[in-house]
């Protein structure tokens, strides 16, 4: 798209950032709701970097900063999942088309909660992993990362369809 100007850039990637770090951090504060408006965090970072790449980059940092002031388990759960999707997602889908962001999304994603489980040791995915084999762990994550990206990038698609008849 065209380039930013630097205070649309700021002001844009602060109203975005805003919304990100509200909806990660929704299961802290409030935890039966919280679960079902956290998932949306994705939606401001693919946005921004389906308008531009860095302004994309800059929202999920800068939530992800402001995140660990309130909670680090959900600054991670930001930069490693839900985020990083939202980067992916936003980057290929305005530029490579439906099926690379469904794929490399899916991937990105997978990649994060074998991340996060594996590695980290994030309590909610130890939890999940511990109950499971881990073959039978990697290929849920797996289908369940492909599923979960597809579900994004159409609707993503679709809401950037209806912001371009609205805005142009």
């Amino acid at each position: 798209m065209k380039k930013l100007n630097v205070i649309h850039f700021v002001c844009v990637g602060g109203m975005l950032t805003a919304l990100t770090v509200l909806f990660q951090a929704a299961p802290v504060f409030l935890p039966a709701i919280g679960l079902v408006l956290s998932p949306f965090s994705t939606l401001p970072i693919a946005i921004a970097a389906a308008s531009n790449l860095l302004l994309g980059t800059s929202v999920l940092f800068s939530s992800a900063i402001i995140l660990t002031l309130v909670s680090v388990q959900e600054a991670l759960i930001l930069l490693f999942t839900t985020g990083l999707l939202g980067i992916v997602m936003g980057a290929l889908i305005a530029r490579k088309g439906l099926l690379f962001s469904i794929f490399f999304s899916g991937l990105s994603l997978f990649l994060g909660m074998i991340f996060l489980t594996y590695i980290v040791g994030v309590p909610a995915f130890v939890e999940l992993a511990s109950s499971l084999s881990t073959l039978i762990t990697l290929f849920a994550f797996f289908v369940f990362s492909l599923v979960y990206a597809s579900i994004w990038s159409i609707g993503l698609k679709k809401f950037i369809n209806y912001l371009k008849k609205i805005i142009y």
